[in-house]
């Protein structure tokens, strides 16, 4: 049985720590902020001397962009230049073309490297939705399985992660197109926090409006009733956009209300963070995917 690496890219926001630790790599996103272009590393906020999201407070237009096939030959080549196979576990094909890049990035190698293996996994998932199921393989990638036995396991338990985020702006829901300006607008005018979940498809629909933040990080909490089960691990993640408070809160009660005491919690990285905006918060566990939605018009 070959030996593999589990290769992923910067959308996970998992701690560059962590990352180190369970031996994953991950390729950088890119951002774009006037005319540079920057590398979305793992644990990176900063964009020069500025904190990321300071940027985005002062109005400043943040672009984001997939890795280049030459990133992806670079990240794999470097797995296979080891002697080992590769395992690419994604951002979701429904909410980035990065997915699509690495596939290219695959075929192209293959020619080059005959006895090695090169497989690629659309996770549908993102933020630390994509770091739990990464966390998950590893487990089973430390227990021995195979590099095509941890594919199924990723292709099966990708659809019990569960993502559910609030943001705080929704302005930049307008800009990424998810509500229309006049909702963005009346909904600023009322307080009015919605809060979205990833469905099995990979794409966000908005399933709750709450009255204020508070609430907002209320219903985060409640809708677990209908949707967690026990892992066996009991690990919940969270990520936040520089609203660390918030997310304690949420852990806090978590553990209140679930007895979960394994809560891992980081920040959301610039790959993301341009999207959703500062101030959102998110929940990540593995629970059923009923789906339940009401449209912002």
């Amino acid at each position: 049985m070959s030996a593999f690496s589990i290769v992923t890219d910067t959308s996970c926001d998992m701690p560059a720590a962590v990352a180190e630790k369970m031996g994953i790599t991950a390729v950088p996103l890119k951002v774009l902020l006037a005319g540079k272009e920057f590398d979305a590393k793992l644990s990176s906020l900063s964009i020069g001397s500025e904190s990321f999201y300071d940027v985005l407070r002062r109005g400043v237009s943040v672009k984001t962009a997939s890795p280049s096939i030459d990133d992806y030959i670079r990240y794999f080549k470097k797995q296979l230049d080891r002697g080992r196979d590769v395992l690419y576990i994604g951002f979701s094909t429904a909410l980035s073309g990065a997915f699509n890049v690495s596939l290219i990035a695959a075929q192209e190698l293959e020619e080059e490297y005959p006895d090695r293996k090169i497989i690629c996994v659309d996770s549908l998932c993102g933020s630390m939705g994509l770091s739990m199921l990464i966390y998950h393989c590893v487990t089973k990638q430390q227990e021995g399985a195979a590099i095509e036995e941890v594919r199924d396991y990723a292709e099966n338990l990708k659809h019990n992660i569960c993502h559910w985020f609030t943001p705080s702006d929704l302005n930049f829901l307008k800009r990424g197109g998810r509500i229309s300006a006049a909702a963005a607008a009346v909904g600023s005018v009322m307080n009015i926090k919605p809060v979205l979940k990833t469905d099995v498809d990979g794409k966000l629909k908005v399933v709750y409006k709450a009255r204020g933040r508070r609430l907002a990080i209320a219903k985060l909490v409640e809708q677990m009733n209908e949707h967690y089960y026990p892992d066996g691990n009991d690990t919940v993640f969270i990520t936040h956009a520089d609203c660390a408070e918030d997310a304690d809160l949420l852990a806090r009660s978590i553990t209140k209300n679930y007895g979960i005491s394994n809560v891992m919690i980081s920040e959301i990285g610039p790959a993301l963070g341009a999207h959703c905006g500062p101030d959102t918060l998110a929940l990540f566990y593995l629970g059923s995917q009923d789906i339940i939605t009401s449209a912002i018009k």
